[in-house]
């Protein structure tokens, strides 16, 4: 089977937010699964949760990985957790990334969660990922996730200003023939943990295609 996206948000108990970042931050690191390969971990802003970025090769071995590494951490309340098995990812975007690890924490970004009207669906996912390219925007990856009671689809958007997200989100997400609703959650911290072979794989597994190399649009 091919290696599958894996999102999973964090539910932290208030007050121990710092005591369940450093416990993940440790757990992540002493892993030793080679099924799963973390890539980042994000701090929600609105939510002051944490999220963590996997690419699992085995399914099989995931339901270990969040009970022995990521709910054995201290402050953790709960874990979700979405699974991308078909989407597009810019390779570009995702590459610099993994080249400029800790800098990404002074970069706004933002996940956009897509809920597609149903039979709209494969024509949204086609329509989102021929979104124009903005001068202060940059589309990483769109993932189905049509599985999820949250989202059939999910976004991830960089830019240098968080103001700059929610206008390309309300101008050109929402405004695509079959979107029905989204949800913007802005994440901060980035603390890099893959290395660049890990995101290459990533690029590989999820094949950009032309839309993500095309021109700018306006602002």
């Amino acid at each position: 089977m091919q290696p599958t996206l894996a999102v999973i948000d964090i539910d932290i108990h208030s007050g121990q937010d710092e005591i369940a970042r450093e416990g993940l931050l440790e757990h992540l690191s002493d892993s030793r699964d080679q099924c799963i390969t973390p890539l980042w971990v994000n701090w929600l802003r609105e939510r002051a949760d944490l999220r963590v970025v996997c690419l699992v090769d085995d399914l099989g071995r995931f339901d270990d990985f969040l009970v022995d590494v990521i709910r054995t951490v201290p402050g953790v309340r709960g874990t979700t957790a979405r699974l991308a098995f078909d989407g597009v990812v810019c390779a570009d975007a995702l590459m610099d990334i993994a080249i400029e690890g800790a800098l990404w924490d002074r970069r706004a970004a933002a996940t956009v969660e897509v809920k597609t009207q149903p039979g709209s669906d494969r024509a949204a996912f086609e329509a989102l990922i021929r979104l124009p390219k903005h001068k202060e925007v940059e589309v990483v990856w769109v993932f189905k996730t049509l599985h999820s009671t949250e989202a059939d689809l999910m976004l991830l958007l960089l830019g240098e200003r968080t103001a700059a997200l929610t206008g390309y989100t309300m101008s050109w997400v929402r405004t695509t023939p079959g979107v029905i609703d989204t949800q913007v959650t802005t994440v901060l911290d980035w603390q890099v943990l893959g290395q660049s072979d890990d995101f290459l794989a990533l690029t590989e597994r999820f094949p950009e295609s032309a839309p993500c190399r095309q021109t700018e649009a306006a602002a």
